[in-house]
């Protein structure tokens, strides 16, 4: 280990030090919590191999050695999203209003956007981006994984975002890139990657990025900043100048259960594996000052030609027991469900505009994995239900089709009460739509 680190590590932690690296030395610890979007999840999952979070409602930790919850079709199903307890508590310290506008700055691989975006109501809004495009193409494939409605993914610099947005946001979270000393007990490659200028630069891009969140934030409003790195330079230091520089103030944290204060700044929280049940993180909330004015963003408009429309509409008629979207926007035959309050990104690369509902193409409409994950059995006219383990789950996932009965064109298959993707029968076989990308 790098010997800068090490001396970094002793002349902040004192005489705990010792403890420190000997919690380096242990598992690191895993946890999850459960999408409220979907009920009763607990009841389906093994008891004896998790136990509640210390601080997180719905948070929990697991045995990942003897459960490995990342490979039960649950998992596929939405039913709970695997986050490093210590990354739990951004989320759970930020004060969710139903119908706050978000955004997440640095939101792959998710676990942060899912956890806020599904406790806002349809009038809320989550714009969640990140700037490497394989990563969004990550937090996309979990934002449909959720199954959230009221999200918006875009791939570009955040910096760009301060064209258009200016104090739109009511809150924002600022998980910063960093230098991922809190990483290190779970990744060799944080270990190897570490150097005092790979800190410097971090904290470069961090000052940047607190500069931009500032300006889009609402007067009023919040900011949540975090790293899962120790150095005080990328963490404390980084609030003081946003202190500094900007009108605003640190609101305190709460501290229990090993969290501790942050170095000569109390408001803040710092979490060490040697006192509490995770990996490392800093956290920090911030209240920008003065009152919101209203600010006049232009909305994205509804777009969809009349045939597309029809075809829409003659899908949800034929296999669904709920109503069109009311609001449909077409970007090249692929079809979403937006809301009201979506605003235009007018020059950001927007990978998903809300919901996806499917893609028209030769004169009919296939619909999404996305629609899917949405749905409940109510929902749906035709369907198949399978316990977790079963047999033609675990075909359906490896992509396989399954025996049908004597259904006719879409329905959707279930794991217990959640669904997993929709299929397409004729001759009682229920043809495998699951995407290729994502089978087993």
């Amino acid at each position: 280990m790098n010997k800068l680190f090490q001396e970094q590590m002793q002349d902040l932690l004192k005489d705990e030090y010792d403890d420190f690296m000997q919690a380096l030395e242990k598992p690191p610890v895993k946890g999850f919590y459960l999408n409220p979007a979907k009920k009763n999840g607990l009841k389906y999952l093994k008891q004896q191999y998790i136990h509640p979070h210390v601080v997180v409602k719905d948070g929990y930790y697991f045995d990942y050695e003897s459960y490995p919850l990342g490979k039960s079709p649950f998992f596929s199903c939405g039913l709970y999203y695997i986050q490093e307890p210590s990354a739990m508590l951004v989320s759970h310290f930020l004060d969710i209003q139903p119908d706050d506008y978000i955004l997440d700055m640095c939101g792959a691989p998710g676990g942060k956007t899912c956890a806020v975006a599904s406790r806002l109501s349809s009038q809320g809004l989550m714009i969640t981006n990140d700037i490497v495009l394989l990563r969004a193409k990550i937090l996309s494939e979990n934002v449909e994984r959720f199954g959230l409605k009221n999200t918006i993914v875009t791939n570009c610099d955040p910096l760009q975002m301060t064209q258009g947005l200016v104090g739109f946001f009511d809150k924002i979270i600022l998980d910063a890139p960093c230098s991922g000393e809190g990483m290190f007990r779970k990744s060799d490659a944080a270990i190897d990657t570490w150097s005092m200028e790979k800190v410097h630069e971090c904290a470069y891009i961090q000052r940047q990025l607190i500069d931009a969140a500032m300006t889009l934030l609402k007067p009023g409003g919040q900011l949540i900043y975090s790293t899962c790195t120790y150095n005080t330079i990328e963490n404390e230091q980084q609030i003081q100048y946003l202190l500094d520089h900007h009108d605003c103030s640190l609101i305190p944290l709460d501290k229990s259960h090993g969290i501790l204060p942050g170095v000569h700044m109390p408001e803040a929280v710092r979490l060490y594996p040697h006192h509490y049940q995770g990996e490392g993180h800093f956290i920090a909330l911030i209240q920008k000052h003065g009152e919101a004015k209203p600010v006049k963003i232009k909305a994205l408009k509804p777009m969809i030609s009349k045939q597309n429309q029809q075809l829409v509409n003659d899908f949800f008629k034929q296999y669904l027991s709920i109503k069109t979207p009311p609001y449909l926007y077409d970007n090249n035959n692929h079809i979403y469900a937006i809301m009201p309050q979506f605003p235009e990104l007018k020059g950001l690369r927007v990978l998903r505009n809300g919901l996806y509902l499917g893609e028209c193409k030769k004169n009919r409409f296939e619909p999404s994995l996305a629609l899917a994950r949405t749905l409940h059995k109510e929902d749906v006219k035709q369907s198949y239900t399978y316990h977790e383990f079963d047999k033609e789950i675990l075909d359906y996932l490896h992509g396989e089709s399954i025996p049908g009965s004597n259904q006719s064109g879409y329905g959707v298959l279930f794991v217990e009460d959640y669904p997993l993707s929709f299929y397409k029968e004729s001759n009682h076989q229920a043809k495998n739509l699951y995407p290729k990308g994502l089978r087993r």
